[in-house]
C-alpha cells in the first residue's frame, strides 16, 4: 500500500513543471517601470518596497539589477530622456511659419505630458548626481537644436530670441499654465502658440 502512495507521490513530483526564471532584462525594465509609475502618480520619493511591488518583484531583486539607488535613478532618467527625444519633430524651415509654430507647440505639449511629474524629482536629483544632470541637459540641448532649425529663418542666429522661444515652449510654461493656473491642455497650448507667434513676429 505504502509503495503505491510513494509511486503516486513520485509521479506527482515528476509531473510538476520546472520553475521558470524571469528574464533578467525584463525584470530590470519592470523595475524602471515601477519607479517611473510611482513618480507619475506623484510619489516623488518611492521606497524600494513600493518600486518592487509595482514591478512585481522583490526588494532584493532591485539591488541585483542596480548597484544602488543612484544607478536606478540614472537608468530611469535615461529611459525618460529617450522617450522624450522620440517626440522631437523633424525640422522643416520651409513650411509656413504658422504651421511650424503649431508643430512646435504640439511637440512641447507632448513632452510636457511625458515629463509632467518625473521632471520635478529629476531636476532635484540633477543637483547632486552629475550623470542625471548631464543626461537631462543633453535632452534639453536636442530640443533647443530642433527649435533652432525649425525657426532658423526667423531667428537668423539670434540666440537671445531663441532663448525666449525655447522658454515659451518649455516645461515651466506648461507647468505654470496647467498646474498653477488651472488651464486645460488646449488652453495652455493656445496661449503658448500666441506667445511664440508674437515673439517671432517681433524678432
Amino acid at each position: 500500500m505504502s509503495s503505491g502512495h510513494e509511486a503516486a507521490a513520485a509521479g506527482e513530483h515528476t509531473a510538476r513543471p520546472p520553475r521558470r526564471r524571469r528574464d533578467p532584462e525584463k525584470t530590470r525594465e519592470a523595475i524602471i517601470d515601477g519607479l517611473l509609475a510611482a513618480l507619475i502618480d506623484g510619489d516623488f520619493a518611492p521606497t524600494t518596497r513600493t518600486i518592487a511591488a509595482r514591478a512585481g518583484t522583490s526588494e532584493r531583486s532591485i539591488f541585483v539589477h542596480f548597484a544602488d539607488r543612484e544607478a536606478l535613478l540614472v537608468a530611469a532618467v535615461e529611459r525618460q530622456s529617450a522617450t522624450v527625444e522620440a517626440c522631437l519633430v523633424t525640422p522643416d524651415p520651409t513650411l509656413p511659419l504658422a504651421e511650424r509654430i503649431t508643430l512646435a507647440v504640439r511637440q512641447s505639449s507632448a513632452i510636457f505630458d511625458l515629463q509632467r511629474s518625473p521632471r520635478l524629482p529629476g531636476l532635484q536629483e540633477s543637483r547632486s548626481v552629475a550623470a542625471i544632470d548631464a543626461r537631462m541637459r543633453r535632452t534639453d540641448d536636442r530640443i533647443r537644436d530642433t527649435l533652432a532649425a525649425l525657426f532658423a529663418p526667423e531667428l537668423a542666429g539670434d540666440d537671445e530670441l531663441l532663448d525666449l522661444v525655447e522658454g515659451a515652449l518649455a516645461w515651466p510654461a506648461h507647468h505654470h499654465l496647467r498646474d498653477r493656473r488651472g488651464r486645460s491642455r488646449e488652453q495652455a497650448a493656445a496661449a503658448i502658440e500666441r506667445a511664440v507667434r508674437r515673439l517671432l513676429a517681433q524678432g
